[in-house]
């Protein structure tokens, strides 16, 4: 197992801390790639919301789930290797891809991972890989990256072999992918903004980042007093799950995301959210990657919100019902729009 350096002052992971970039228009972003948004999220909430949307529609979500995020991310990939990189990649790179998803997987808090057995010529990789951030989403992840370097359909399964543990084989088959011509979410150009984040001195990571704990050995990131899991994963990626989950099941996914969110939020909330401001919002917004908060007024008995450069912008709809009722104590009614410079505008008020 490699390694893996932290920031001498803040603790954080070197290849976290210098490898992103926290924008004071509250996005993440990767330093060698910045059209690539990240966020740094709950990922227990992830599977808190599919497991909430079976429920609420009573249908398995768990396929279009992997075959959208292997969509997104071989895109990603394919962008990286065009041309000349992309023949070498073919050639010797499917290894170099797998220790990348191993190592950098523990680092983003995806899991322990391992790969157990590997064939260039047979077209097949095993890995096991215990506590994953989301087994959906790493499934998907691994058969994305590989159906970029091989340019092969690749079929993917798992067994689990131990408690919250797994082994998944991957294989390559003859001919293309098919998913070339499928859309992957539009991105928007960010509006600037002048958030102002406390960043370490030496990796300029957001301090708050800092307060979480990082085991890179077991691929988790926590946060301290509650237990939460966290994750660093693209956003795109997460969108175009949420994108194919409305155009396979129809339009009232939109709203059953923002209700699986609610309920979930709603379990998480802590004492400390009763005395939130404004500010802790925006910050809180902000060092995640999740947008930049512009506008918060009192209107109705209730809130009128406005984000700028909004990541998953259903899932924060959610959320914001699920504090809304923690600090009413009453039930609340929510409507969103999304305009075409990508704003998200919510307005939450006391239901009737």
């Amino acid at each position: 197992m490699a390694e893996h350096k932290t920031c001498k002052t803040c603790g954080v992971p070197s290849r976290v801390g210098k490898g992103h970039v926290w924008n004071p228009d509250g996005t993440m972003v990767q330093r060698q790639n910045r059209s690539h948004r990240m966020i740094f999220f709950d990922s227990d909430s992830v599977n808190a919301l599919f497991s909430n949307i079976e429920g609420l529609i009573g249908v398995p979500i768990e396929k279009i789930i992997i075959e959208s995020k292997a969509r997104a991310t071989e895109a990603y990939i394919s962008s990286l290797i065009k041309g000349a990189k992309g023949k070498l990649a073919r050639v010797v790179g499917v290894g170099r891809v797998i220790k990348s998803i191993v190592e950098q997987g523990r680092l983003l808090g995806y899991g322990d991972i391992h790969v157990t057995e590997f064939s260039w010529k047979e077209a097949y990789v095993y890995c096991e890989i215990s506590d994953p951030y989301s087994l959906a989403l790493f499934c998907g992840d691994l058969k994305g990256a590989l159906q970029a370097i091989r340019k092969l359909e690749g079929t993917i399964e798992y067994t689990e072999i131990g408690e919250n543990s797994y082994r998944i084989k991957d294989s390559q088959l003859e001919g293309s992918t098919g998913l070339e011509d499928r859309l992957v979410a539009t991105k928007l150009p960010f509006k600037p903004g002048d958030f102002v984040y406390h960043r370490c001195p030496t990796c300029q990571a957001p301090l708050e980042i800092s307060k979480f704990h990082w085991d890179t050995d077991k691929g988790t990131i926590t946060q301290p007093g509650t237990g939460i899991r966290y994750a660093v994963f693209g956003s795109t990626g997460m969108q175009v799950v949420l994108d194919e989950l409305e155009r396979e099941l129809g339009d009232t996914i939109p709203m059953t995301i923002v209700e699986a969110q609610r309920m979930h939020a709603a379990q998480t909330m802590n004492p400390r959210w009763k005395d939130v401001s404004r500010e802790d919002i925006r910050n809180w917004l902000a060092f995640q990657g999740l947008g930049n908060l512009v506008a918060l007024d009192e209107k109705d008995g209730g809130y009128s919100i406005r984000i700028e450069n909004p990541a998953i912008p259903l899932m924060l709809v959610g959320t914001m019902a699920a504090l809304f009722e923690f600090l009413s104590g009453g039930k609340a009614e929510v409507d969103w729009s999304i305009a075409s410079d990508g704003d998200l505008s919510v307005n939450v008020t006391p239901a009737v």
